[in-house]
């Protein structure tokens, strides 16, 4: 099929491809035809004995006159090729969209349809840690939720919170990009920041769109999820909670009390204890039916006490993953952060959600890849090595790092690692994927 464009090779490889529902419009244009040609043959008094015979004398309306048999079989056929033709190119335009020039709309189609029978899995963090997980987990399930923490005090998201009485968007905003197809466009499209230091400098422009969208959309969640139809995205993300105001607390071994994520992240010395203000605050609905729903929930990686923590201090929420069915797996970080986490090994991470988020992962999966990084660096590597005694999951290890840049997760290496895990629980795959969500807006 050389002599053919890439299209028509991939449109005629997709016709006997599983799955992605062309055969059968295909098959209905063919009878379509079919009855088309009847049609006239009968409307003509043609010789079409040996056709009655096969097909039966009644099932062809052999009783009526030639005019008005060929006229019913015209009729039925007209409306079946141009039914069949209708979603023929429904569904090749569905595959251009969301191909976007990147592939054929066949193959795209193909794919969508893999994805769309992926597992359903929950990552709960927040910041860069969640979106490198879910710029991973995008390859082998369209079925993924991000549950983001919402505590951000600093730049723009930190303005926008104060100043319109939205959550911070920004975590929510990385999440929407990695889940993106065309991410390398979106993600300088939702990154792009204004210059200046008055009105609209700071701000970037991916959140000002979720905030006209959540004013428009009458909803933080649901304008996340307009931007997830929008984008046409791998997943959906969720905010913890839907509280406008939540402020991070903590106190650290020294009495010092720290008031926001911004002091809590730089804490001159551990920190103690960990809470949330108002104490009040309800978990968003939604994070809580994603967990009862979930095939397989990852926690981290992340910022320990100002992304992954911040989470399970939620009523409802820590519960909600008690009660969960699904292998949990927490993932723990490759290297320390400069202040938060200084001289924490993996077994203190583990500890640490353990005692502060009420947290117990089945399994932890941890970087085995582990080279000194440079003694100038305010972060130091973090070594597989955690007490069997003190965790009563499984400790995995596998090579987890970006080589590139050592204090980071490698995104594919880190999502082939849980799949693995994934696999060897038995973690089902589904025919077909879970609703985006209950908002109209979401219909695709």
């Amino acid at each position: 099929m050389s002599f053919l464009s890439q299209e028509w090779r991939d449109f005629f490889l997709g016709i006997v491809q599983p799955g992605i529902g062309l055969k059968r419009w295909v098959a209905l244009l063919v009878a379509g035809i079919v009855f088309l040609a009847m049609g006239i043959a009968f409307a003509m008094s043609a010789s079409v004995f040996h056709l009655a015979y096969a097909l039966g004398y009644k099932l062809t309306l052999g009783g009526l006159s030639p005019l008005l048999r060929g006229g019913i079989f015209l009729g039925i056929g007209l409306l079946v090729v141009l039914f069949a033709v209708y979603r023929l190119l429904d569904l090749i335009s569905k595959g251009n969209r969301l191909s976007r020039g990147q592939k054929g709309a066949i193959a795209t189609l193909y794919r969508h349809r893999q994805l769309d029978s992926g597992p359903h899995i929950v990552a709960i963090g927040g910041g860069t840690g969640l979106s490198s997980l879910l710029r991973g987990l995008k390859e082998y399930s369209s079925n993924i939720t991000a549950i983001v923490a919402i505590t951000d005090d600093g730049g723009s998201s930190g303005r926008l919170r104060s100043e319109l009485g939205i959550p911070p968007p920004g975590d929510a905003r990385a999440c929407l990009v990695a889940l993106s197809d065309a991410e390398p466009f979106v993600q300088r499209l939702f990154t792009y920041r204004f210059n200046g230091t008055t009105g609209l400098g700071g701000h970037s422009l991916g959140n000002l769109m979720l905030a006209a969208l959540t004013e428009m959309e009458q909803g933080f969640q649901q304008g996340l999820d307009a931007t997830t139809n929008l984008l046409g995205l791998h997943g959906r993300v969720v905010p913890v909670s839907l509280h406008t105001n939540l402020v991070l607390m903590a106190e650290t071994v020294a009495g010092e009390r720290l008031v926001g994520e911004s002091a809590v992240g730089n804490a001159p010395n551990r920190i103690a204890s960990l809470w949330l203000e108002p104490r009040d605050a309800v978990v968003n609905p939604e994070a809580v039916k994603s967990i009862q729903s979930a095939d397989f929930i990852v926690i981290g990686p992340g910022s320990l006490y100002t992304s992954v923590l911040p989470n399970f201090l939620l009523a409802g929420l820590r519960e909600a993953l008690a009660a969960a069915n699904a292998p949990k797996v927490y993932v723990c970080n490759v290297a320390t952060q400069w202040r938060e986490t200084d001289g924490y090994t993996a077994e203190d991470h583990v500890k640490a959600l353990h005692a502060i988020g009420g947290v117990d992962p089945t399994h932890v999966l941890v970087n085995t890849n582990v080279v000194e990084l440079p003694g100038d660096w305010s972060q130091k590597a973090i070594y597989p090595t955690i007490n069997r005694r003190a965790f009563g999951g499984e400790v995995i290890g596998a090579d987890l790092v970006d080589d590139s840049q050592r204090t980071r997760h490698n995104a594919d290496k880190l999502a082939r690692a849980i799949l693995s895990i994934a696999n060897k629980q038995r973690v089902p795959n589904h025919k077909r994927s879970a609703p985006v969500a209950a908002h109209p807006a979401n219909a695709r």
